[in-house]
């Protein structure tokens, strides 16, 4: 078997079933996803459709009301809090508004998971060096094109390069998995473009990650999807390939693909 053959026949992340209710607002009822080995899946829908909630359920920040979830072989639902943790560390997370600490430089932002939490291995946890951090740091900004910015404060920074320092710093302990919650929100077309041609290359450069993407930018999703979900009324509407999107009969999938106006979606 091949390389990507093995990353591909893997597990990936695996949702059934998911309920979540607040209160009387049911936010999820039923969710079924696949999130393949090694792919870049992009779960789209309209604002309070749940897709943030989803995201929270896949790290395990929140429980389910019913249905599982498995990351790789783990199912959540049997994992105590340490077991938990453990799942947590195999994660990266990209945040709507990269989530930076503006009392650091962008250095010491990417090197903060690997100070906290040390260097994920097959043996568990190690801590790291100061040299060894000196180098994975400069790799990763590098990664990004943002060679020679670490001195740079986060008030010096774009938007865009705020997003780029966000990914760097959610790839500097070498995650399994990598979540994205809304990461072109705020930006410009062309840095749009820009932002989604980095994450579709992190993916080809590293095809062992598996990325989830939460949007509601459908020509983002486009860009970059293997995969593509849509949120409605709590459950999946439409799960399929970019082009199954692009041509669906599907009225609902099909107003919100198109971005039109001349029908209601019932909400």
């Amino acid at each position: 078997m091949r390389a990507t053959d093995e990353v591909a026949a893997a597990p990936g992340i695996h949702v059934q079933g998911i309920k979540k209710s607040f209160g009387t607002q049911v936010v999820l009822d039923g969710v079924d996803l696949e999130v393949p080995r090694g792919h870049i899946t992009v779960v789209i829908g309209r604002s309070g459709t749940g897709k943030s909630v989803l995201l929270k359920h896949v790290m395990g920040l929140l429980r389910p009301d019913a249905g599982t979830i498995r990351v790789g072989d783990d199912d959540l639902a049997t994992l105590g809090p340490r077991a938990l943790r453990q799942v947590r560390f195999r994660f990266g997370m990209v945040f709507q508004h990269a989530a930076l600490f503006d009392s650091m430089d962008v250095y010491e932002n990417v090197a903060f998971p690997l100070r906290e939490h040390g260097f994920k291995t097959a043996a568990g946890q190690r801590k790291m060096r100061e040299p060894e951090i000196k180098a994975r740091v400069e790799e990763m900004l590098g990664a990004v094109g943002l060679t020679g910015v670490g001195a740079k404060g986060v008030s010096e920074l774009s938007g865009g390069m705020r997003k780029r320092v966000g990914l760097a710093r959610a790839l500097v302990r070498d995650p399994e998995f990598l979540l994205y919650d809304e990461p072109t929100t705020g930006l410009d077309p062309i840095m749009t473009a820009q932002i989604d041609n980095l994450i579709r290359g992190t993916q080809d450069r590293n095809p062992g990650i598996t990325s989830l993407v939460i949007s509601h930018d459908m020509a983002a999703t486009f860009r970059i999807a293997d995969h593509v979900a849509m949120l409605y009324e709590g459950r999946v509407r439409l799960y399929g390939t970019p082009e199954e999107f692009r041509h669906t009969d599907d009225p609902v999938v099909r107003q919100f693909v198109e971005g039109r106006l001349d029908g209601p979606i019932t909400v």
